[in-house]
């Protein structure tokens, strides 16, 4: 297989003689790949790729008209549906799934930035299974596209490191914390108060602990409560059980 390699280079070195006879030199060595070029390759790789698999030959010409953004995706997305994992597998309906992505790419936008994040961090088979749930057809459900966006910064607290595993316990529990968070109910605004929590206890204990994140964000407590909640945590208040969801959700202090 014949590999691109593009390399864009711009060396400049000059120099400027002024009437006190200073020289100046100026250089530029910086290496880069424009976005057109990046593009292009993007979609060079989705041609190939679409004379051996037929899903993604069907659906060629819509992946490389929508938003070139997500062009990379798309190919990561193709590689790993194919990719053959070593323990345990997971059955992705590729060509379901690829025909969502285009009007997403446009129209649900968080949801695959969303997606990215979990290709990023997971595991092939953690990825495989989220990816296999995504085709379901949630990213047509633009009303959670706030959850989204708000759940992106959380997925490396909540993903599976775990590809040689023999069950799918683990990205069982992956996924249902996904649902819980890309969920209408779910508050979107609570939900970016999890890393802020999260800093917040991790400046105060140096022991492990655990917070009930699906309490705080279907809570009926307001933000303002929480976020006063977060400021008044000292270590006074911690102990071996200690409840930070219950603490953090409280009305009053």
């Amino acid at each position: 297989m014949t590999k691109l390699k593009e390399k864009v280079s711009s060396p400049i070195k000059r120099e400027f003689k002024t009437d006190i006879n200073v020289t100046t030199p100026i250089s530029h060595k910086k290496e880069y790949v424009s976005d057109e070029i990046q593009n292009s390759i993007m979609r060079g790789e989705l041609l190939r790729l679409s004379l051996f698999i037929d899903a993604v030959k069907d659906n060629l010409q819509e992946l490389k008209n929508s938003n070139t953004k997500y062009l990379k995706l798309y190919v990561d997305i193709i590689k790993l549906s194919v990719k053959p994992l070593p323990v345990l597998d997971i059955d992705l309906p590729l060509s379901i799934l690829l025909k969502q992505l285009p009007q997403a790419s446009f129209e649900n936008q968080e949801a695959l930035d969303f997606t990215q994040e979990v290709l990023n961090l997971a595991d092939p088979l953690t990825s495989k299974y989220y990816l296999a749930h995504l085709a379901g057809g949630i990213l047509k459900n633009l009303n959670l596209k706030k959850q989204f966006k708000a759940s992106i910064p959380f997925v490396k607290y909540i993903v599976t490191k775990s590809p040689d595993n023999y069950d799918l316990e683990r990205q069982k529990s992956f996924m249902n914390a996904v649902k819980y968070l890309i969920n209408e109910k779910a508050d979107a605004k609570k939900i970016e108060l999890l890393p802020r929590i999260k800093y917040a206890i991790d400046n105060i204990t140096k022991k492990d602990y655990v917070i009930d994140a699906i309490k705080i964000i279907y809570s009926k407590a307001p933000i303002k409560r929480i976020k006063q909640n977060i400021e008044s945590l000292t270590k006074k208040d911690l102990s071996a059980n200690f409840d930070y969801a219950d603490y953090l959700t409280k009305n009053s202090l």
